[in-house]
């Protein structure tokens, strides 16, 4: 059995080769068609442009009958036109369908390339990539954040045919360690990756990788506690210790299993409840009482503010502070509006 990153190799030299056969072909024509239209000019005594057009349509073997040679040397050179037609005809359609069906392959095996523009990336392996894509496209559908496209990049197929994502998701085939897996992935133009490696490692080093080619911010898991720091100063904007986290909240399901069945459902868009952050400029300066009561009759629960750092159930009479965002929580795309 031929090894998957040997056709991969093979099938990127097959492309490249393509594409110049490709030009090779399709100037080879342009060129036998000017040649023959000059000829048909000297010969014929009509003018270029209906010299040109008679002899692509010659080459084309379409032969319309609208024009037609009225001297000997005009009909040899029809002749001649009509063979070296039909030859390069024929070799630049199957270039371009041996193209084609490069390309499809390369799709198939996700090793082809996207040219979005502030797009999200997703890049990793195991149980948190679905997790997060689902996550992600239901605060997309509830509007909480902009609708941009999403590209998943696997490190191997293996671990493609483990996960179920949604076909508008694109999904790509790649060593993420590699400088042309990110640039396949236009990772250059991305406004956030998101980091799910499994290997706190490699998450350094294509952190270090995106800073460098990328302005998008960089959100990371972490395995280890002692990962963080060097995440952080490889420039990740954010850090989520997931062991710990779940270790936590297997602790809490012992003693108070209610609390870890509310943060479940509070961290998901698509469950009843959804905490979430809202940016209203109109409470600035307002009693954070006064807020309650406003974000109350819009369907909100108000938890608190942020600014810098969370500041939950301040004192009733305490104002918002202008330019934070408010803490709230709001009924879940599965609930409806209470």
């Amino acid at each position: 059995m031929i090894p998957v990153p040997l056709v991969r190799r093979l099938l990127r030299m097959k492309v490249k080769v393509s594409r110049n056969r490709l030009l090779q072909i399709a100037a080879l024509v342009l060129l036998l068609a000017g040649i023959f239209a000059f000829l048909f000019v000297y010969f014929e005594d009509v003018d270029f442009y209906t010299a040109f057009y008679w002899a692509v349509i010659t080459m084309a073997t379409i032969g319309y009958g609208d024009i037609t040679p009225q001297t000997e040397a005009g009909r040899a050179v029809a002749m001649v036109a009509a063979v070296a037609g039909i030859s390069t005809f024929t070799a630049l359609v199957s270039i371009l369908a041996e193209y084609f069906i490069s390309s499809s392959l390369r799709r198939m095996m996700g090793m082809h390339s996207v040219r979005y523009s502030g797009h999200y990336v997703i890049i990793g392996r195991g149980s948190s990539i679905p997790s997060c894509v689902d996550e992600l496209m239901a605060a997309i559908s509830s509007g909480e954040v902009e609708m941009r496209p999403i590209v998943v990049v696997f490190p191997d197929e293996s671990e493609r045919k483990k996960v179920e994502l949604p076909e508008e998701v694109e999904v790509l085939i790649g060593d993420p360690t590699n400088p042309e897996t990110l640039e396949r992935a236009h990772v250059r133009e991305a406004s956030y990756v998101i980091l799910a490696l499994e290997d706190d490692s490699k998450s350094v080093f294509t952190t270090l990788m995106v800073k460098r080619m990328s302005g998008a911010k960089v959100f990371v898991e972490a395995l280890r506690g002692e990962s963080l720091e060097l995440l952080r100063q490889a420039g990740a904007d954010r850090v989520i210790l997931s062991r710990s986290l779940a270790g936590r909240l297997l602790a809490s399901s012992v003693f108070e299993p209610e609390v870890v069945d509310v943060i479940d459902d509070l961290t998901t868009a698509a469950g009843g409840y959804d905490i979430s952050v809202l940016e209203r400029r109109d409470l600035w300066g307002v009693p954070y009482v006064e807020a309650m009561k406003r974000l109350r009759s819009d369907g909100y629960f108000l938890l608190g503010y942020y600014r810098g750092k969370p500041v939950l159930n301040p004192a009733l009479d305490e104002e918002i502070p202008k330019g934070s965002r408010l803490i709230v929580i709001k009924p879940g795309s599965s609930s409806g509006k209470r």
